[in-house]
């Protein structure tokens, strides 16, 4: 299938032009939070337990990449490690209220800038959208468990 620029292209640009309008709105709204940040505090809610290495292994990143933004939302007093009940040598990622109230905020801004731009998008639009999405996700070859592929 040929197109007229790259679909790497498309999506990339896609993505850059998202993530500017995010981040933008995120600190109009006093919203201390990268996207990448915002991705694991919605990721940490939706999972219990979780360690760095899960998060590296879900999000298809460097361990040592990781740590880093960890280390930032613990700074910001977001994210707190537990030690393990079961494994004492395992740390677990747990949520803190702090960092549960700045995600409601943030899904609340992400959600509007999503209604934004599917202006003009019909239904069967984004049930295609979505479908096409999920196969190019599954053609990569990568496991991704937020992929349902």
């Amino acid at each position: 299938m040929n197109t007229e620029k790259p679909l790497t292209y498309l999506l990339g640009q896609t993505m850059n032009m998202v993530k500017l309008k995010l981040l933008s709105t995120f600190k109009d709204n006093s919203i201390e939070l990268t996207l990448e940040h915002f991705i694991i505090l919605h990721y940490l809610s939706e999972k219990e337990d979780l360690t760095q290495q899960d998060l590296a292994n879900h999000f298809l990143r460097d361990k040592s990449i990781i740590l880093r933004q960890i280390n930032t939302l613990i700074d910001l007093r977001y994210i707190v490690r537990i030690t393990d009940k079961d494994d004492k040598r395992k740390k677990n990622l747990i949520l803190t209220k702090k960092g549960y109230d700045m995600l409601v905020t943030a899904r609340q801004t992400a959600e509007k800038i999503s209604a934004e731009l599917l202006t003009g998008v019909t239904e069967e639009e984004l049930i295609h959208f979505e479908n096409v999405i999920q196969k190019i996700q599954h053609n990569t070859g990568h496991k991704n468990e937020g992929c349902n592929c």
